[in-house]
């Protein structure tokens, strides 16, 4: 196949096991030489497989599937546009194909230490606060409840990518790590959060909403005591409990494990857990119409907020924000919500990040959260 000339890796890495794949959590899944990859626009879907290329026009990408790969492992991404119009992000979703059971562990290499440099900001703090205090107009107004609001930044390396994300990861372990090399861009995400996943007819999913840099104070510090950061959780817990009932039988969605700290490098945040049992007869493509793009990366009502994200933001999203993750050939899945991403691509390197913003949000803290969510990153540049 002319297109695939790089290995075209996927590495998925958990630290505790978070990821999901033959009905097992796994640490590591590893896949590598795919035997091709598959792509969604606006209204056509895109199919190469065993070095031949295939259009379908007005299919979507679970049609294809359907017809030609479900004995097959995809690896990839549904963006955040995936149900959004108009956009002008390059896929509405991307997917790496892999045979079954090619799955193999993979230990970190040793790296060779390359020249970086510093994280550039596209928009300019005081842009960025501006636009809160627009938002919080919006609030006042009634509009929206919560939003989720981002920025992204350029960088330059002359580190290999895999590299990158190996002192990414070790930076700052996390739970729904992930990388892949497409055949046009790769993706690096240091993702803490569990969009959904599927086993069976059981589907789980831990937002995550509220952030704190860590000290050494930690009850003063506490999350889980913090109303503002509390409130700003339970607002997307409710908005994934909506989503959810829409495909899960009557009386089986459910909130369990609320508020719960987790403590990373730099940061802590608030998680909750949210699970539900899919009705019968439910599509992959069903699910993912009625919930993406992801709640705690929208906001509430989502609708609004996603209308709103539109008119303020100047950069499509893509992959940041999306679901990114592994579809199993029996519809098992288990996807994160891409957030502290980095996309590369031949003419730049790019990372985002966001903050939510609630009605006594302050811009200026909601700014430095923004650079906190990017500490990470910027230490996996700087240690290079």
């Amino acid at each position: 196949m002319k297109d695939l000339k790089i290995a075209m890796k996927a590495h998925l890495k958990s630290n505790n096991a978070s990821w999901q794949y033959l009905k097992k959590n796994k640490s590591n899944i590893f896949f590598n030489n795919p035997v091709g990859y598959i792509y969604q626009k606006k209204f056509s879907t895109t199919l190469f497989l065993n070095g031949k290329k295939f259009h379908f026009k007005n299919k979507n990408i679970f049609e294809v599937r359907k017809m030609k790969l479900k004995k097959f492992v995809l690896i990839g991404y549904f963006s955040y546009e995936f149900n959004i119009e108009p956009s002008t992000a390059p896929y509405k979703a991307i997917f790496n194909i892999y045979p079954s059971g090619n799955f193999s562990i993979k230990r970190f290499p040793k790296i060779k230490k390359l020249k970086s440099n510093r994280l550039s900001k596209i928009l300019p703090d005081i842009s960025f606060i501006n636009s809160v205090k627009k938002i919080k107009q919006h609030i006042a107004s009634g509009d929206i409840y919560q939003i989720n609001l981002t920025r992204d930044f350029e960088y330059e390396t002359s580190q290999p990518s895999y590299d990158l994300f190996v002192n990414y990861y070790k930076s700052q372990p996390v739970d729904l790590a992930s990388y892949i090399e497409f055949h046009d861009h790769t993706l690096i995400s240091g993702s803490m959060e569990l969009f959904l996943s599927k086993r069976g007819q059981d589907l789980l999913s831990k937002p995550i909403k509220g952030t704190r840099k860590n000290s050494q104070s930690r009850v003063k510090d506490s999350l889980s005591k913090d109303l503002k950061e509390k409130a700003e959780n339970l607002m997307i817990v409710d908005l994934m409990r909506n989503d959810l009932s829409q495909i899960c039988q009557a009386g089986t969605v459910k909130a369990k494990k609320m508020f719960k700290e987790r403590s990373y490098a730099t940061l802590t945040q608030l998680e909750s857990t949210v699970e539900g049992k899919l009705k019968k007869n439910v599509t992959l493509h069903t699910i993912f119409e009625k919930l993406m793009p992801p709640g705690s990366v929208t906001g509430t009502p989502k609708s609004e907020a996603i209308k709103i994200i539109g008119e303020m933001e100047k950069h499509y999203r893509g992959p940041y924000c999306g679901a990114i993750g592994i579809i199993e050939p029996n519809d098992d899945f288990c996807f994160s919500v891409g957030i502290r991403i980095s996309v590369l691509t031949s003419k730049n390197k790019k990372y985002f990040s966001g903050a939510g913003i609630v009605w006594d949000s302050k811009p200026k803290k909601e700014n430095k959260e923004t650079l906190l969510k990017a500490e990470a990153f910027q230490n996996t540049l700087s240690n290079l």
